[in-house]
């Protein structure tokens, strides 16, 4: 794995141990574990409130767009936010949330920054980054998000001659969270295969033009993989072909050994 060069978007003398200590962290031969990246950075925090907070996660972010989704620096990052929330109680609360345990703003934060991507690499490598935070149980709400970038992908009739790029970006962010977070999701299914949801869940995890019903279940799964093998032969690069097709493939494998018992 090739050494990875941080950059700070913005300038911010306040904010540049998050850099500092990242960049060290994620290297290939770093030999920091994420205990120690993060009580580094603990300590380095001199006051952690909302406006603290904001600007961290957009930090954050703003460090997983420039990793490749499958370089292993994704997984060491999601690790180091893991690792956050065994730090020490400290009293204090923003939103109503500790200060770390609970990881203030974060849900919030990632809603404001999903608008924000462009496409391209940059959009592909923050929701991996979502979906491995997702598998690393530390934000439960990204199953929703996931549900649907899911949705918006495979679940309508797509002209990708329209808009080629958007196309296969699309299809390629869909394939993000079946590859770093579809254990998490098939684990879910199978102790739930048919979840009861009130009336607002209903609406918020709708299907779309293709699907009818709403949340996570079986059937809809594997409609996912099949659309998955649908569209990677409409794909127009050979990477999102690659993505789609190898998603399609985990879908089936997974339900074939864990949901078809």
């Amino acid at each position: 794995m090739a050494a990875i060069t941080l950059q700070q978007i913005q300038e911010d003398p306040d904010r540049k141990d998050i850099f500092g200590i990242l960049n060290e962290y994620i290297q290939p031969e770093s030999t920091t574990s994420a205990g120690q990246a993060t009580f580094a950075f603990v300590e380095s925090v001199k006051v952690a409130d909302e406006k603290f907070f904001w600007a961290f996660w957009d930090d954050i972010f703003n460090v997983a767009e420039q990793i490749p989704h499958d370089n292993a620096a994704q997984d060491k990052l999601a690790a180091f936010i893991r690792e956050l929330r065994l730090g020490p109680e400290t009293g204090e609360k923003v939103w109503d949330a500790r200060v770390w345990i609970d990881l203030p703003i974060l849900s919030a934060a990632i809603r404001e920054h999903l608008d924000q991507v462009d496409v391209g690499d940059a959009r592909i490598s923050f929701h991996a980054f979502l979906a491995r935070l997702f598998h690393a149980g530390v934000t439960p709400a990204t199953e929703t998000t996931a549900i649907w970038i899911l949705r918006d992908a495979l679940e309508k009739e797509v002209k990708p001659a329209d808009d080629e790029s958007a196309f296969d970006n699309d299809l390629a962010i869909a394939a993000m969270y079946i590859e770093y977070a579809g254990a998490t999701l098939v684990r879910k299914l199978a102790l739930n295969p048919n979840p009861v949801l009130n009336n607002d869940f209903r609406r918020l995890l709708r299907g779309g033009e293709l699907w009818e019903g709403s949340g996570l279940t079986v059937d809809r799964w594997t409609f996912w993989g099949k659309r998955f093998e649908e569209l990677a032969d409409t794909a127009t690069s050979e990477e999102t072909k690659e993505l789609a097709l190898h998603a399609a493939q985990l879908i089936v494998a997974w339900f074939e050994t864990q949901l078809s018992k």
